[in-house]
């Protein structure tokens, strides 16, 4: 079998991650870097390897050739006002980390993308950052009082101090006033029930959005 009479054609598509740098290259520029990359070892190895595979059928590798082709994807950008939408707790440099880091994988469907920025954004940061607040009540016997606490911005849970433990509030108040210490900032907090450590209060995530910056200098502070 001096001659070929069999073209074989193998074709592998490989979904890269490529640096920033990389990825910027016009397509040639592309190109020639991941034939570079992958150089010899890939590019003559793959025939030498076949060769010595189709040897065991009498098959020979009379000539070879290869085309290398690539093409650098758009990745969605995400604007960093959706992440703080997502995860006010996120400092400005964490926004940026994770706008970079969630673009790729960021889901098609409107619905489905701020539930994913909020996941992403809990992987990247979840730890408890606190600030102090206090929240004005009615008990259950109906006098007014006010709570010490300290707001977690990361989830806006409100962390109350073991001496509230017996402190049982009259339900069915509605929305309860919280203002967050050293700040002009205050808030709306629910109370959905009573469990061993006193009161459970919580703000919702998205009431914290509007005053991130100032709740964030708090934060800072310590």
């Amino acid at each position: 079998m001096s001659a070929a009479n069999v073209r074989l054609q193998l074709q592998f598509d490989l979904e890269l991650a490529v640096p920033a740098s990389v990825a910027a290259l016009d397509h040639a520029r592309l190109c020639q870097k991941l034939a570079e990359l992958l150089g010899p070892t890939v590019i003559q190895g793959l025939p030498v390897i076949a060769g010595k595979q189709l040897a065991k059928a009498e098959v020979r590798v009379v000539k070879h050739h290869h085309r290398l082709d690539a093409q650098a994807r758009a990745v969605a950008r995400i604007e960093p006002a959706r992440i703080v939408e997502a995860a006010p707790h996120l400092t400005d440099a964490e926004v940026a980390t994770l706008a970079a880091r969630a673009a790729a994988r960021l889901p098609a469907a409107e619905a489905d993308q701020a539930g994913y920025l909020r996941s992403q954004a809990l992987a990247l940061v979840n730890e408890y950052r606190l600030v102090g607040c206090r929240v004005d009540a009615l008990l259950s016997n109906g006098k007014p009082t006010q709570i010490e606490g300290k707001l977690n911005l990361t989830n806006g849970h409100i962390f109350l101090d073991s001496s509230h433990r017996q402190t049982r509030l009259q339900q069915a108040q509605g929305p309860l006033r919280v203002a967050v210490g050293e700040t002009d900032v205050v808030l709306a907090a629910e109370c959905s029930g009573h469990t061993l450590t006193g009161p459970v209060l919580d703000v919702a995530v998205k009431q914290l959005v509007p005053h991130r910056a100032a709740l964030l200098a708090r934060w800072q502070a310590g």
